[in-house]
């Protein structure tokens, strides 16, 4: 945000920023309309899309928990765009609240300074992994990053052109991998677990592919990555029914799911070693586990009421403390529904301190 743009990528971000803000407007009921203490009646959250079911769960939760409360609009805008709507400013139509799977870089803290965004909460609330999983007698041997993406994207580079993916077996992509026709059950586009796959499996796996490396457009650079194919070997589901549609598949078949789903298929499901490393509460707790993100919340504590009662909105307080609850990102907590693994005891006390004291982030 402190780099060079060019005019389509501000007009794009004029319009993003636009769009939010009618959002945001539409959020202001009776409280600025009869001109209380606060601007407008509910908090507005912006997320990545990989964050969209963690800020879906937090504001259906946060509304349940506490009667007669609006509920939070979540957006979703993608990570840069979300935190350039975060760090747009301080007031009524900018958002309260940012999550996103990366800790703001030190280019976007100055960003956010510099439009009068400096007192900001910072929480870490759980950590999300995507596993690769097969069936429990269908044991797979451990494949690497880019060896899925060769499986699953729709077109490969040969001789400096993208064609149709050809690949049909796994043993297409590597000698020691089985005979086995590519099959792979995909959560639906848009979904949590479908966004950290594309994100930390799909582009980690075209990352240091040749023709794709030229590309010079970002944009059409990540679709190279992350569009998968559709002749029948990447089947689209809704995340929830992904275990299900793995165990009524023929054998062979793979699936993405979330780290969740596979504990909660009480063995039916067997992990599928990533670039060398199983998916374990340690492995994922310690991010040896590649495809595995900390899950970071953001909130402007400019806009809580001040002492004399006077803010942009109400409930900030109240939603960090929520967040970092037992009931929300403990073991079995509710979080788990969008694939958070539970910080360590120790980590998850920090996280509620910082929370009740709305400390602000240090760096």
């Amino acid at each position: 945000m402190t780099y060079p743009v060019s005019r389509m990528e501000a007009a794009l971000r004029h319009l993003v920023l636009g769009l939010l803000a009618g959002l945001v407007l539409l959020g202001a009921g009776p409280a600025s309309a009869q001109g209380s203490m606060t601007l407008r009646d509910r908090l507005v959250i912006v997320n990545s899309s990989s964050t969209a079911g963690v800020g879906q769960l937090l504001a259906r939760s946060f509304a349940e928990r506490f009667e007669g409360v609006p509920t939070p609009t979540a957006t979703t805008l993608g990570s840069v765009r979300a935190m350039e709507a975060f760090c747009a400013g301080i007031g009524l139509q900018t958002p309260d609240i940012l999550l996103v799977t990366r800790r703001l870089p030190r280019a976007v803290v100055d960003a956010c300074a510099a439009n009068g965004v400096r007192d900001i909460v910072e929480l870490q609330l759980g950590l999300g992994a995507v596993v690769l999983a097969a069936r429990r007698g269908e044991a797979m041997p451990g494949l690497s990053s880019r060896q899925v993406y060769e499986a699953l994207a729709a077109e490969r580079a040969v001789e400096e052109e993208f064609i149709p993916n050809p690949a049909r077996f796994w043993s297409d992509l590597g000698s020691g991998l089985p005979r086995n026709e590519i099959r792979v059950i995909l959560p639906v586009g848009g979904s949590g677990p479908r966004a950290l796959f594309d994100d930390l499996v799909m582009e980690a796996g075209c990352r240091y592919v040749r023709d794709i490396r030229l590309l010079f457009e970002a944009a059409y650079r990540r679709s190279k990555c992350i569009t998968a194919r559709t002749d029948g070997r990447a089947l689209d589901v809704h995340a929830d029914q992904v275990p299900a549609a793995l165990l009524a598949a023929p054998p062979g078949t793979l699936a993405v799911v979330s780290y969740d789903q596979l504990l909660a298929s009480g063995g039916n499901l067997v992990a599928v070693p990533l670039d060398g490393v199983a998916p374990s509460i340690g492995a994922i707790g310690s991010l040896d586990y590649e495809p595995a993100r900390t899950f970071f919340l953001y909130a402007k504590r400019q806009h809580s009421r001040n002492q004399q009662g006077v803010g942009v909105v109400r409930g900030i307080h109240e939603f960090l403390v929520e967040s970092t609850s037992e009931h929300a990102g403990g073991p079995g907590g509710y979080l788990a529904g969008a694939g958070l693994v539970p910080l360590v005891p120790a980590e998850r006390a920090a996280q509620r301190r910082i929370a009740q004291q709305a400390r602000l982030m240090s760096r």
